[in-house]
């Protein structure tokens, strides 16, 4: 090439097009070790299988780099797991000393701190109650509520959006209390949580079994960021006597956040009980969401969701 054509200009000229177009690929050929300059000419072009191979000996290169540098945050990652292990082991050991946390385990235990905590609050109940959480937990957790409610103290809490549908919630002894028992709805809920007078928060330690084990805090900075993520939580909820509306695609907001914890690589256990349904109503909407995307799979339904904008 370097022999006829000396500049991009004359190549340019040569080939008809604009000699941005040229020198733009002229660039791309270098980047590709497919062009080598030589002087002050355009370069000369190099066989395309040397060239190719070069290239792919730098990308194979890049690629060992990465795997070293993800083995390297992979090590510092479980080193750190194991320390948080270690120390949660401590605490268990001793629950209830400066940690700010304690540990209690079984269903009575689990119980009596609940109604411990009913009996001491004085101002202010925040509560995470997910619809679909085992065990009564739910008829509990609204008991204490009322309860609490009755002495004057205010309450807030948050609950998926499956209770709209769930007479458990709705009716008899649940959240029928209207204005006086403010309670607004989110698609899903990490956990369980409750917290009194912004000082003490129970969470369960098993988040597919609050009745077998639960860790209190009492430590000020864990309090300040759980009371931040109730209080965001909150803003984004809707109110229970408000009904839900779809988005521009048609999608409920429990559908949408369905996608997006199937994109997380979340499993259906753990998706049934984030929004609070079941396994079988999971699989269901699941089902649902893979016809209307005309996806063969759950991991088809995910990417064409991303596609088309619905997450």
């Amino acid at each position: 090439m370097s022999g006829r054509y000396h500049s991009a200009e004359g190549l340019a000229d040569h080939l008809g097009h604009p000699v941005d177009e040229v020198l733009s690929a002229l660039g791309r050929l270098e980047k590709l070790d497919l062009l080598h300059p030589v002087g002050e000419g355009i370069g000369r072009l190099v066989d395309p299988r040397l060239g190719l191979q070069s290239l792919l000996f730098r990308q194979m290169a890049g690629i060992e780099s990465r795997l070293r540098e993800f083995e390297e945050d992979r090590a510092a990652v479980l080193a750190l797991v194991d320390r948080y292990a270690d120390r949660f082991a401590e605490v268990h050991r001793s629950p209830g000393g400066d940690s700010g946390s304690e540990c209690l385990s079984g269903r009575e235990a689990v119980a009596g701190r609940l109604r411990d905590l009913a009996e001491a609050v004085g101002s202010e109940w925040l509560a995470f109650l997910p619809g679909g959480a085992p065990g009564e937990w739910l008829e509990t957790a609204q008991a204490l509520e009322r309860q609490v409610r009755g002495r004057g103290v205010a309450t807030r809490t948050v609950s998926t959006d499956s209770v709209r549908s769930d007479t458990r919630g709705l009716h008899g002894d649940g959240w029928s209390g209207g204005l006086g028992c403010p309670v607004r709805t989110v698609p899903s809920l990490p956990v369980p949580m409750v917290i009194a007078d912004r000082a003490c928060a129970l969470l369960p330690a098993d988040p597919a079994d609050p009745w077998r084990g639960v860790v209190q805090l009492t430590a000020p900075g864990a309090l300040e960021a759980l009371v931040a993520l109730f209080e965001g939580v909150w803003e984004q909820g809707v109110p229970l006597g408000t009904s839900t509306q779809p988005d521009e695609h048609g999608l409920s907001p429990r559908e949408k956040e369905l996608l997006r914890l199937l994109a997380r690589g979340l499993n259906d256990d753990v998706i049934g009980r984030r929004l609070g349904v079941s396994l079988r109503t999971v699989r269901r909407i699941v089902a649902d969401l893979c016809v209307r995307l005309r996806a063969a799979s759950r991991f088809e339904a995910g990417y064409q969701a991303a596609k088309r904008g619905w997450i």
